[in-house]
């Protein structure tokens, strides 16, 4: 893809990444609100503590995200990525067999959680940041580009399986899925830095002299307002989405919608994510990706209002229009913004080190929205606060100051 001589070998990467990008998030994240339900009827749980396995894992994730950012930084992606995809599949079997609350916890806010900090967004946009700059934001729209298709695969899939055969037999095929697909993905393609490799990132020439990656160290990154800043409008926007994520099946299903349907509704979220995942990030080549981030979380909040008076098809399809549009651009806009503020230098470290408070945030999105579902038995006051974080990392985005 530079013009010359063989395809750039990053290229490569990104397709494949793109790849595991479906099948983790897929298996993990998005399977998780298709079977708060069924699990509710079979152990006769609350929403509350079904969701708090989540929240919880979702917090361990981000708080081993700083160990695993400066390993990733110094050491490369490919051991931590594969053994990542090793610990998804054995959590996924692992967790269709509990019978008690403790074991749902030890499975997803143990095995499950260090799976998905090892394989998720956070370390495969280090990888692409590491070997693209300039086109750094067509990179990261392609792998968001694959990476958007695991809610429109992943959840309807899910919601057939577990009316057909049960949420137990879904878990254990998703994770020999894991296994299978994105095990040997991760420990076969997955380099460093195209330094490694003698060459430059974007495929730009040849690395002679094996030139390493400019930008602020984590020190200095910390010395900034734009790094507090933008940690919080992240803590905000992913508390927000957090809930979103684990109950908007739910949420549909009170409302009247059929199980599969409802399943069905929440899948195409990422089927209208795809334009701006690829539209909005090719983008951000020419504009700040900072306000078109901004821009985002507003439409959000939009979306989310949409949600709150979805007493008919229609109001769902725009909500699925709007907030699928605002939230495909979010991840890797996010990246764009913290490498346009801080570089490839200890971009894993920084990024990672971000991502403990925005781990609390969100981590306490799920748990709330469903303490707040089983007080008020409506889900009515959950929507308007979610909408409200959504605004307020809107407006701290767009003050944050833009890098010189």
């Amino acid at each position: 893809m530079a013009g010359r001589g063989p395809m750039y070998r990053g290229w490569v990467l990104v397709w494949a990444l793109g790849v595991t990008t479906i099948v983790s998030y897929g298996t993990t994240q998005y399977l998780y609100g298709v079977l708060v339900v069924p699990m509710q009827r079979e152990l006769g749980w609350s929403r509350a503590l079904i969701s708090g396995a989540f929240s919880l894992a979702l917090l361990t994730s981000g708080l081993l995200g700083l160990p695993i950012g400066r390993l990733v930084d110094r050491r490369g992606a490919r051991g931590p990525m594969a053994a990542g995809s090793l610990l998804g599949g054995a959590g996924l079997i692992a967790a269709a067999q509990v019978s008690q609350p403790w074991q749902l916890y030890a499975a997803w806010s143990g095995v499950l959680a260090v799976s998905m900090a090892l394989t998720l967004y956070p370390v495969t946009f280090t990888v692409v940041t590491n070997w693209f700059t300039r086109r750094r934001g067509s990179a990261l729209a392609q792998l968001t580009l694959l990476g958007g298709l695991a809610s429109p695969i992943f959840i309807p899939l899910a919601g057939v399986l577990v009316e057909r055969a049960g949420w137990r037999a879904t878990l254990v095929l998703f994770g020999l899925l894991q296994l299978a697909v994105a095990l040997p993905i991760h420990a076969l393609v997955v380099r460093r830095h195209p330094e490694d490799l003698g060459l430059l990132p974007d495929g730009d020439g040849s690395a002679a002299g094996g030139s390493r990656a400019g930008g602020s160290s984590l020190r200095q990154a910390l010395a900034v307002r734009p790094f507090w800043t933008l940690t919080a409008a992240f803590a905000f926007g992913w508390l927000a989405h957090s809930a979103i994520l684990v109950h908007q099946v739910a949420y549909l299903i009170g409302r009247g919608f059929d199980a599969v349907l409802a399943a069905s509704l929440a899948g195409l979220l990422g089927v209208a994510s795809l334009p701006s995942r690829y539209l909005l990030n090719r983008l951000s080549e020419r504009l700040s990706p900072q306000t078109l981030l901004a821009a985002c979380y507003l439409a959000q909040a939009a979306g989310v209002g949409l949600l709150a008076w979805a007493a008919s098809p229609l109001l769902v399809w725009a909500y699925v229009a709007v907030y699928g549009a605002a939230f495909g651009a979010i991840s890797p806009l996010r990246a764009s913004t913290m490498a346009d503020q801080f570089g490839r230098r200890s971009y894993g470290a920084i990024t990672a080190t971000a991502g403990v408070p925005v781990a609390v945030a969100g981590s306490l999105g799920p748990i709330a929205a469903g303490a707040v579902y089983d007080r008020a038995g409506t889900y009515a006051p959950a929507l308007a606060l979610i909408a409200g974080a959504f605004v307020v990392s809107a407006l701290t985005v767009a003050l944050t100051p833009r890098p010189r």
